[in-house]
């Protein structure tokens, strides 16, 4: 006889599982970053402008596989509902043709909408949600990164400060559409310009409004500094005690933008044998502190060699020639290429870096570098061979027998195991 009660009783177990292991699969989806990702994936540029042969060409030669751009409202709708994507698609074709992961700032403001350089009235977020729809709708299924505004916390980019509730307000109304409408995407925000105690303490202020973490993928950051990038781990360690304040979820961090400008001129602060060498390390140091997305800022020079004044991050110069940090990142890519982190050895020497790399057949690729004078150091290694690799690509061959002495310096080294 069939037992009504029990029946009762499978019916609502099975409901329960399917509640549950749908909630599941929703958490599955929440993001899609990979939080040790194998290299080349997470790591990418950020551009201006349109794109050219010659940028698509050393693209492919870097590896280059996330192009960081934005996408702006004031371009799109340049009347009330009337959106022209020409601009984007003819940019977003050349990246899928390439297999380049679009990274889309979706940004700025709006005149036919609000005043200043903004989003603070109802109308405006309205008009903004809108956008961003027509944007994801038309740029689904690429499995984009969608970023909602640039630097927020910063009067440039987002007139009257403090920002954070009307930014937040802004968030929390897009960030849900952006999901509804690409599930293949990611949403993260807020692009936090810098990282110090006035800008964590925006950002502390942005978390409190609760409901934000629910609703994006990943919290991007840009953490530039006027000095070499090591102190990095310490900001995002500051960054996660925030982030575990004000959600049980595992939030990913992404370097969304960090970049040095650099000329070869003598007054000037940072070379450009410097600023290579600040990009490897910056690379290797996001990779120790679980980064999924490291976005360099910039491509390519804002300005001429001659005129100082313009910034001068790119990876090329205004012309297209290539800079020592681009041959740098060619061979960071070349040769770690399929291979992920997996410890840094020499905790114990914090002006040492040891860091190590392994890929799927657990072949083994040594990063190291210091960030004071050079100095050699004896390393144990059960005994072998392999080879030391200059950043810029040059090999010799070494064999060791239980001890390998490696010469630190602050330009990064690799030692390939054979």
């Amino acid at each position: 006889m069939y037992n009504y009660t029990q029946g009762i009783s499978i019916k609502f177990l099975c409901l329960f599982l399917i509640i549950v292991l749908s909630g599941c699969e929703s958490e599955k989806k929440k993001h899609t970053l990979d939080l040790n990702p194998i290299i080349p994936t997470g790591i990418g540029v950020n551009i201006h402008g349109e794109l050219s042969n010659v940028d698509v060409q050393r693209f492919n030669e870097a590896n280059i596989k996330l192009v960081r751009l934005d996408l702006k409202w004031e371009m799109v709708e340049l009347e009330k509902g009337k959106y022209n994507f020409d601009y984007y698609d003819k940019l977003t074709k050349i990246l899928k043709d390439n297999n380049i992961r679009p990274y889309f700032i979706l940004d700025y403001s709006n005149k036919i909408y609000e005043k200043d350089r903004s989003v603070v009235t109802k109308q405006g977020q309205e008009a903004f949600a809108n956008f961003a729809i027509a944007a994801v709708d038309r740029y689904k299924g690429k499995n984009a990164i969608w970023e909602i505004w640039n630097e927020p916390n910063a009067e440039l980019f987002w007139t009257q400060q403090p920002s954070y509730d009307k930014y937040g307000e802004l968030v929390e109304k897009v960030a849900p559409l952006i999901k509804q409408y690409d599930e293949s995407g990611t949403v993260v925000a807020p692009a936090l310009g810098i990282i110090d105690n006035e800008s964590l303490q925006w950002l502390e202020n942005f978390l409190k409004r609760g409901g934000i973490l629910d609703n994006i993928d990943a919290l991007s950051v840009h953490p530039y500094k006027p000095h070499s990038p090591e102190t990095v781990s310490d900001d995002y360690r500051k960054i996660r005690e925030l982030i575990k304040k004000h959600t049980n979820r595992e939030i990913p961090i992404i370097s969304g933008e960090w970049g040095y400008s650099a000329v070869d001129k003598p007054d000037y602060s940072l070379s450009e044998q410097g600023q290579a060498e600040y990009l490897i390390r910056m690379l290797v140091l996001n990779s120790i502190n679980n980064i999924p997305v490291s976005i360099w800022y910039d491509w390519r020079n804002n300005g001429t060699q001659i005129n100082y004044d313009q910034h001068n991050f790119g990876l090329l110069r205004y012309n297209y020639e290539i800079k020592p940090a681009y041959n740098a990142l060619v061979n960071f890519n070349r040769l770690l290429s399929g291979f992920s982190y997996k410890e840094r050895l020499n905790k114990n020497l914090s002006d040492d870096y040891l860091v190590k790399f392994t890929n799927k057949s657990s072949k083994e690729i040594y990063v190291y570098w210091t960030t004071e004078a050079s100095h050699s150091v004896n390393i144990s290694l059960p005994s072998d061979k392999g080879e030391i690799v200059t950043m810029y690509g040059e090999r010799q061959g070494i064999s060791w027998t239980d001890k390998i002495s490696l010469n630190f310096t602050t330009s990064p080294q690799y030692l390939i195991v054979k």
